[in-house]
């Protein structure tokens, strides 16, 4: 799918969303859930991070008359995501009240700007590899994301060593061929936020 294609997508399913099709609702699931996951990870532990992640995808729901574009949608969905982290980690530390004041994820020097990026960043290396071909797809998550040798996978998957390098190979080009148009584009838009005249 080209970008300009997926663009026009993502506004129909906006559409559809604000329309009520729940056929929307699995495709913002899809889309957003595990960069919303993520983003929530670095106030609350993950388990906590994933159900926020689904609650804030059926907060959104609710408001689906409201929200009339995909970065409406987005803008929402992180919004509650963040919200809602803060009020965790805010209940996690009255009742834990011997625990640490400040939670090591949350002493770091990132802004929730740098955090944003990170997850949208994630959230489109996700998408790509979602549009992967499955053999490929899956070789690139078992060694990317689960750290798992050639060799390993090889093993568990009954393939040579040499198809499997084979598969990384192609999945590499084929995620390069996705992601670059995607990316620059949204760098692009943050370097002209960064430098707007004031």
């Amino acid at each position: 799918m080209k970008t300009g294609d997926h663009i026009l997508s993502r506004e129909a399913q906006a559409f559809a969303f604000q329309q009520g099709e729940e056929s929307a609702l699995a495709f913002f699931y899809r889309e957003f859930q595990p960069a919303l996951a993520l983003y929530a990870f670095r106030w609350v532990s993950r388990p906590i991070a994933e159900e926020i992640a689904s609650d804030a995808l059926i907060k959104t729901w609710k408001m689906h008359v409201k929200l009339n574009s995909y970065p409406a949608i987005r803008a929402y969905l992180y919004k509650t995501v963040r919200r809602d982290s803060i009020h965790a980690f805010k209940r996690e530390q009255k009742r834990n009240e011997t625990h640490q004041k400040s939670n090591p994820r949350e002493v770091t020097n990132d802004t929730p700007f740098d955090h944003t990026v990170r997850s949208e960043v994630y959230r489109l290396i996700h998408t790509a590899l979602r549009d992967l071909s499955p053999g490929n797809q899956k070789v690139l998550r078992m060694h990317y994301l689960e750290g798992k040798s050639t060799g390993e996978i090889a093993r568990e998957l009954h393939l040579s060593p040499n198809t499997v390098n084979t598969q990384k190979v192609r999945g590499l080009e084929a995620l390069r061929k996705r992601l670059l148009k995607p990316v620059v584009v949204f760098l692009y838009l943050i370097l002209q936020n960064f430098f707007q005249p004031l």
